[in-house]
């Protein structure tokens, strides 16, 4: 289920299986369920691909992960999208701290194959595969219903799936009822070969795994089963186990297809044949207890260290390891830190008793020694001098009982008096010689985006019209990003004028200034219930801003934090893509 690594401090209560597509990890469950789709075509008529809208298209387009070439008609698209639900319930795949809540649901887990706060052994593995088949088993009766009397998928029937888009954000598509639930329930199946030890052919469970407790770090294996390990989740057959668990993955989904889109049978039979797909991939072997070791299960191999519910290395490869690392680098330095200021606290006693020792022994000798002697005296007087540029007299009179010294010191004049003030320059402004002056110029710009990812480039004319207002009128093009394959989208087409208030700074190389947009947004990409041609509005803010004097004629213009919206759908389900922005450009004034 868990999709990308982070130290576990960060990250509570994100789980593990058959990884799904995002920027960082390989998409387990796309693949296998893509083969299997393959296969059945292959086989029956029924599972032909769907055809397309140009609205689909736009949805299936703008998915945060690219399916393969051939799975990107209507039912291969929807598949996919539907066997990543049980992990994201329309989060986006990137949202860890929202997949957390997904994966941490206890009423879930058996959507995963994984066992429930009251799956306690004995019997909580049967029970926990219980959950799992009768999950299965409803999805599948929900996908038999969701086809025509052909047998094929029914396209007037239709299911409501919540879909995170990279660039639209959240929808609620309707989609072919048959390959929502098929694609829930595939997903289950497939997760059942990453959440179980297994006999030794791979096809009966002998325990299923516990992620809840594992990672809340409450596991009593004897009574919860063994914890969830994530070296099981791995598709890229590192080794002969994990390589026939996903070969049999790839049978057991390709079975359930091939029972739910057979033509010739009716709908009671199809469930026949589900249950004989159950029965030969996700089903219980008795016999194995914490007692024997869980008979001895290869797949101990592979559970997490020891003391560890943290989960770490979810992402393939050296990006989790080096995740993984800085977290416990930076665990090590915390505890280094705490160590020294513990040592420093200790070296301290020592020093504390040297102190003692020496002071003990002073006053020891305080006691003991010779009687001090006569007390001296000293006085000290200061007499102000009449002129206010000469220092006063101070007289200094040390009194012993033999003898008495008088010391009077007259200091001279400072020798070294205040510096005189500098002479202040203005900095010459940009454009004409009087910057009250009504003056005119032009822009040019390139900003970035870090939120909703962009690009913008801009061209625009100005107009300064005292020393504390300019307007401007300012076209830009902005080009927003998708990480699904690292594609860059049209975009939009952004018109807006802007009313600039300027903080003038006569004798620095800059002045502040603060400005407001607002305009009209021309879209120029096709996206799902947004169509290409749209036209919206514009708004945008600069808190701040920088105008660095380079010459009297160019204005560095620098801002670290922008805001702009353009919204360029604004019928049905308003199309919105808010931007926080870096921006740097050139204004050219004349004068």
């Amino acid at each position: 289920m868990t999709l990308i690594a982070v130290p576990f401090a960060l990250l509570p209560g994100t789980a593990a299986a058959y990884t799904i597509s995002n920027e960082l990890t390989s998409g387990c469950h796309e693949g296998i369920t893509s083969a299997a789709l393959r296969d059945v075509r292959k086989e029956l008529k029924t599972a032909a691909p769907l055809p397309i809208t140009d609205d689909e298209r736009a949805l299936v387009d703008d998915l945060q992960f690219t399916p393969d070439e051939d799975m990107k008609d209507l039912g291969g698209a929807t598949l996919l999208a539907a066997v990543r639900d049980n992990d994201l319930k329309g989060r986006p795949s990137d949202d860890l701290s929202a997949l957390a809540e997904v994966h941490g649901d206890p009423a879930g887990q058996q959507e995963h194959c994984l066992r429930a706060p009251e799956h306690k052994e004995p019997g909580g593995t049967k029970a926990a595969v219980e959950a799992c088949r009768a999950f299965i088993r409803e999805r599948a009766l929900a996908a038999i219903q969701g086809l025509n009397a052909a047998g094929a998928p029914d396209l007037d029937k239709r299911t409501s799936l919540t879909i995170y888009l990279s660039i639209r954000g959240t929808v609620r598509a309707p989609l072919p009822t048959y390959y929502v639930a098929a694609g829930q329930g595939l997903h289950a199946i497939e997760d059942s070969f990453t959440h179980t030890y297994r006999t030794a052919d791979e096809r009966k469970i002998t325990v299923t795994l516990d992620w809840l407790n594992e990672v809340n770090g409450t596991l009593v294996e004897s009574r919860d089963g063994p914890g969830h390990a994530k070296a099981l989740d791995q598709c890229d057959d590192a080794d002969d186990l994990r390589k026939t668990r996903r070969l049999l993955a790839i049978e057991a989904s390709t079975a359930f297809l091939r029972a739910t889109l057979d033509p010739t049978k009716t709908t009671d039979q199809k469930m026949a044949a589900i249950d004989v797909m159950l029965d030969s991939y996700v089903s219980y072997q008795p016999g194995c207890t914490f007692d024997n070791n869980w008979c001895n299960a290869a797949e101990a191999q592979y559970k997490n260290p020891a003391g560890c519910g943290c989960q770490l290395g979810f992402v393939d490869g050296g990006a989790g390891t080096a995740l993984g690392f800085g977290g416990l680098l930076g665990f090590a330095l915390l505890r280094r830190a705490r160590r020294r200021r513990a040592l420093g606290r200790l070296a301290i006693l020592p020093a504390l008793g040297l102190v003692g020792a020496v002071s003990f022994a002073s006053a020891e000798a305080r006691a003991d020694g010779p009687v001090p002697g006569p007390k001296t005296t000293v006085k000290t007087t200061t007499t102000p001098s009449d002129d206010p540029n000469t220092p006063p007299t101070t007289a200094t009179v040390k009194t012993t009982p033999t003898t008495t010294t008088t010391t009077i010191t007259a200091p001279t004049k400072d020798v070294n008096p205040a510096l005189p003030a500098p002479t202040v320059v203005p900095v010459k402004e940009p454009g004409p010689v009087d910057p009250s002056q009504t003056a005119i110029g032009a822009y040019g710009g390139f900003a970035g985006s870090f939120a909703k990812p962009a690009l913008a480039t801009a061209v625009g004319a100005r107009l300064r019209v005292s020393k504390a207002w300019a307007f401007g009128l300012d076209g830009e093009w902005n080009p927003w990003i998708a990480f699904n394959g690292a594609t860059v989208r049209k975009g939009a087409v952004n018109i807006y004028g802007t009313a600039m208030l300027r903080f003038p700074l006569a004798y620095e190389k800059f002045n502040l200034r603060v400005s407001a947009s607002l305009g009209t947004s021309y879209l120029l990409t096709n996206l799902y219930g947004a169509p290409s041609g749209s036209i919206g509005v514009y708004v945008g803010a600069n808190p701040l801003a920088i105008e660095w004097k380079l010459s009297r004629i160019f204005y560095l213009i620098v801002s670290p934090v922008g805001f702009a919206m353009p919204v360029p759908q604004l019928k049905g389900v308003p199309l919105v893509y808010p931007q926080y922005r870096s921006t740097i450009g050139l204004e050219i004034w004349a004068g």
